[in-house]
């Protein structure tokens, strides 16, 4: 090797000799000159092919990413699958191969022929615009696609606002250019695209802007869709102006009265209970709440419901002019203790009930106006005796009480049997 090499720089010597002689006889003879020329150029090329020759090489080396195929000349209306990628075997000089890259290269398939439903294997072209490499093919040089035919439709274009504007302005509706577009693809892909939004941030703006905003095809639930668009950006105008302050205020106001006795209010509802008012800045900043006038429960049983006109300060104007005001009233739970007069049953033959006033403690409970009704001969206190036995001693009392009341406790009744006395005979 060190031979050629050895080689190699002294025939590098005799060109460099020959182009002095060459540039020096130009003053002398232009033949001889001319010729001179001709012939250094020459052994100077054979120079380059010792020191540096022209090789067979594939790139973009493996590290590297592989040139992109792209399809020309697609019939219109349909869709070829995804091609993928090739790398390129080349002829070039040795020190080049370092310097050449994906960008430096072509990869093209002409789909003139395809047709719909079709899966095709066509050749690729690779084209460079490096005037010191030659092609020689592309790897893989054969590659598989599949055809299918696509569809479109048209949707507007929604606007789609993040953040606030400052207190005090307001938003009018967003201009949009264009305001409709067409979305193409695969038939099932076109199909899921909901909506196509143009985002555009209203943080801080206190005049009219105008928007350059991405489209992007997204589903109902948000998911980005991949299909074409007749147009990938909007222009989205925002009108936005200084205008009266606008809150929601909350409704205030209640009953008046009492219910009837047994019954209580449990609560108090207004529909709506907060209403959008807008106005002058100062008085609405002072407006803390609508009060409307309370309902009249008096007396009451039932749930009361009138409408209530709103009262509004000069200049103040609000979403609604009447709310509704709804008061609850259900009856009171309470309880009551009723001494009971105890009817007797199964009195054993021989016994007899101690003389005495009985009571049977009944413990009940429900609602108040249903207590204030009930009276002791709506509860029936049955004492069973059948078991007694002579002298003192407890019985349970079995109870009956009108519905809608509910027994709480029964006392246990006290009392003595006694035996009957039968009057001697008279002789």
């Amino acid at each position: 090797m060190s031979e050629v090499w050895s080689r190699a720089r002294a025939v590098g010597r005799t060109a460099r000799f020959f182009a002095i002689t060459s540039v020096t006889g130009l003053i002398g003879h232009w033949t001889l000159a001319a010729f001179s020329v001709v012939a250094a150029f020459g052994i100077w090329f054979v120079v380059q092919d010792v020191e540096n020759p022209r090789v067979e090489s594939t790139v973009p080396g493996i590290e590297e990413a592989p040139i992109q195929i792209e399809f020309v000349n697609v019939p219109e209306g349909l869709i070829v699958g995804e091609a993928g990628s090739v790398r390129v075997v080349v002829e070039v000089r040795e020190e080049d191969i370092a310097d050449l890259r994906a960008d430096d290269f072509v990869a093209t398939v002409d789909a003139s022929a395809v047709r719909a439903g079709e899966s095709l294997s066509l050749p690729v072209k690779i084209t460079t615009n490096r005037n010191d490499v030659r092609v020689i093919r592309a790897e893989p040089e054969i590659v598989d696609i599949a055809v299918v035919a696509v569809t479109s439709k048209e949707l507007p274009v929604t606007v789609e606002r993040t953040g606030e504007l400052p207190s005090g302005f307001r938003q009018g509706l967003p201009e949009v250019d264009p305001p409709f577009v067409t979305v193409t693809g695969r038939a099932e892909l076109v199909e899921s695209v909901n909506e196509v939004r143009a985002r555009v941030s209203i943080s801080g703006l206190r005049d009219t802007q105008s928007f350059d905003a991405e489209l992007v095809p997204r589903t109902s639930d948000g998911t980005r869709v991949t299909v074409e668009l007749s147009q990938n950006r909007a222009r989205v105008t925002l009108v936005v102006k200084e205008a009266s302050l606008t809150r929601q205020i909350t409704v205030l106001g209640g009953p008046t009265g009492s219910p009837a006795r047994g019954y209580s209010v449990t609560s108090v509802s207004i529909e709506p209970s907060t209403i959008e008012v807008s106005g002058p800045r100062e008085l609405i900043e002072r407006l803390a709440a609508l009060i409307v006038d309370d309902v009249d429960v008096t007396g009451a049983q039932t749930e009361v419901i009138e409408r209530r006109e709103l009262e509004l300060p000069d200049g103040v104007t609000a979403g609604v002019q009447s709310v509704f005001v709804t008061v609850s009233i259900e009856a009171q739970e309470g309880a009551r203790t009723l001494s009971v007069p105890p009817i007797f049953e199964g009195l054993p033959e021989g016994l007899e009930v101690a003389a005495g006033v009985y009571f049977v403690e009944v413990r009940v409970s429900g609602a108040e106006p249903d207590l204030a009704e009930l009276t002791i001969a709506d509860v029936l206190a049955t004492v069973s005796l059948q078991e007694g036995e002579a002298g003192p001693g407890s019985y349970e009392a079995e109870v009956s009480v009108p519905a809608g009341i509910e027994i709480v406790a029964v006392e246990l009744l006290e009392l003595d049997l006694v035996l009957v006395l039968v009057p001697e005979t008279l002789p």
